[in-house]
């Protein structure tokens, strides 16, 4: 059996409490702090800096603020990605591909996906004696794309600006266009991406407190999530 004890302990009475609850189940004395809402910009600092902590905060507060928009504006991510990947694994055919396609290969994916895998994770946690709720692990695993959605909206203004329609056609590629800059720009979004890989990693971390649980899964949902656009893209005409 995996050793995944994460709770909260009452200075009160001693009893264990769910790492999620406020108040203790026996004595209903208060376990931490409460947090009503989650502070976006306080949590999109400490997802840089102490990601585990951001996760934990965003597990405790009531109200899961954000959590929608961060999905729509990933989803909107995913289907450029997916477009661009699109348009890369097709340079020389005839089609033409659009947004929509992007949506259909990338963002709807994204959207059905992560769901599940949230709904898995609790499930698992709790066959291994660690009681999470999905919504929480719907929110830290949707809030861990938050370097996606950072690339989104500071990179794509400049990736228009220095290649305009290009860099999502690949007709001709970015990287004739304009070498070292593509060059640039792509590693930038690469670091982003793996940085959202160590927060869902790290999200799931937070729920559990066990190391290498956490990696496997971690590794497994996002690499999942990884490979069907990437083969959505390459195969869907």
């Amino acid at each position: 059996r995996l050793d995944m004890k994460n709770v909260l302990i009452c200075n009160n009475c001693g009893k264990e409490n769910s790492f999620y609850q406020l108040t203790c189940s026996e004595c209903k004395s208060f376990l931490r702090a409460r947090i009503v809402n989650i502070d976006f910009w306080d949590t999109l600092w400490k997802l840089f800096y102490s990601p585990v902590i951001a996760a934990r905060n965003i597990i405790q507060a009531e109200n899961k603020n954000f959590v929608a928009t961060c999905a729509i504006i990933t989803a909107i991510k995913f289907s450029l990605i997916s477009l661009i990947l699109m348009n890369a694994f097709h340079t020389e055919g005839n089609g033409s591909y659009t947004f929509i396609n992007g949506v259909i290969s990338g963002g709807i994916p994204f959207l059905v996906t992560v769901p599940i895998f949230a709904l898995l994770i609790t499930i698992l946690n709790k066959k291994y004696g660690i009681h999470s709720r999905i919504k929480d692990a719907l929110s830290i695993y949707f809030f861990s794309f938050t370097p996606l959605i950072m690339t989104l909206l500071v990179l794509t203004p400049i990736q228009f600006a220095l290649f305009g329609e290009y860099w999502l056609t690949f007709n001709p590629s970015p990287f004739i266009v304009k070498p070292q800059a593509a060059l640039v720009i792509f590693i930038i979004e690469i670091l982003m991406y793996l940085w959202s890989a160590f927060l869902f990693i790290t999200s799931t971390y937070a729920q559990t407190k066990n190391l290498i649980y956490s990696l496997a899964l971690g590794l497994i949902g996002f690499s999942g999530l990884t490979i069907l656009m990437v083969y959505l893209s390459a195969f869907i005409n």
